[in-house]
């Protein structure tokens, strides 16, 4: 074999494991990625809160258990961005919250949306520790059950807000952009 024969087959071998190498690598730094929920959809008419249950701290809970009072069921991913930036803004209006009768049931989407990730509790720990300790606020995971009743669509990012005659008044996503509804229903079902 010709030094040049050899010399293209050589530049030819690592040119293509330079570009097996960059594709591996930009394939292993991919971000999970989902669909977000729609943030301005016409409130439902007359939807009843399904009941159905989710776990946290081990134990199994039914929605059902907070008939009486105002509910968000708000379903993320540990990884979402938008999921992150939602409970930071519950933590800046956190005195706002613990001022009514709102409970807020923060759920990991069932199997995490797809993706691997860390739990609900290590979650909220590193985005917003103090709710963890916040009785308004309850973190868990999903049933399958409640992720296929709440979200079919299996979005990365969704919430319903139930008053307390457990009907839903708002399907939104990304409370850091939608805030306004979340305010807006905890004074249309406070107490006075």
């Amino acid at each position: 074999m010709s030094k040049l024969k050899f010399g293209q087959r050589w530049s030819q071998f690592i040119i293509a494991a330079f570009a097996m190498a960059s594709t591996s690598a930009s394939v292993a730094s991919a971000s999970p990625s989902g669909t977000m929920g729609p943030q301005n959809t016409q409130n439902p008419v007359s939807k009843t809160a399904l009941n159905a249950a989710f776990v946290s701290n081990g134990k199994t809970i039914n929605l059902s258990a907070y008939r009486g009072r105002p509910v968000m069921v708000w379903q993320v991913a540990t990884w979402c961005g938008s999921c992150q930036a939602g409970l930071r803004m519950f933590l800046q209006n956190q005195s706002m919250i613990d001022q009514s009768d709102i409970q807020v049931v923060v759920l990991r989407d069932y199997k995490n949306g797809g993706y691997p990730g860390i739990g609900i509790t290590q979650f909220a720990q590193q985005v917003a520790p103090a709710l963890l300790h916040d009785p308004h606020f309850i973190f868990g995971d999903d049933s399958e059950n409640l992720y296929q009743l709440y979200n079919p669509q299996h979005y990365v990012d969704i919430y319903e807000l139930i008053d307390p005659d457990g009907q839903v008044n708002v399907v939104s996503s990304a409370p850091s952009a939608t805030f306004e509804k979340i305010s807006d229903f905890i004074l249309e079902t406070s107490k006075p």
